[in-house]
């Protein structure tokens, strides 16, 4: 799904793209860059032991760790 990150008061909040309306300073990131970010968040929770099994687009976390450089 679509969303746009706002700052709202001072905090930065993620809304629904399909349920507001586009304001000034938004970012919006369309279903691909959600679609990657929720990969990303799932291999990071999964690795902190906070999730076990998360569903993870297989492909998508394949080139992440092709990225990752040992440091």
């Amino acid at each position: 799904m679509a969303i746009r990150i706002r700052i709202i008061n001072g905090i930065t909040v993620a809304l629904c793209a399909a349920e507001t309306i586009a304001k000034p300073r938004d970012i919006y990131l369309d279903d691909n860059a959600h679609h990657a970010l929720s990969t990303k968040f799932a291999i990071d929770w999964e690795f902190e032991g906070l999730l076990k099994n998360p569903p993870k687009d297989p492909v998508i976390e394949k080139i992440i760790k092709t990225q990752i450089i040992d440091a």
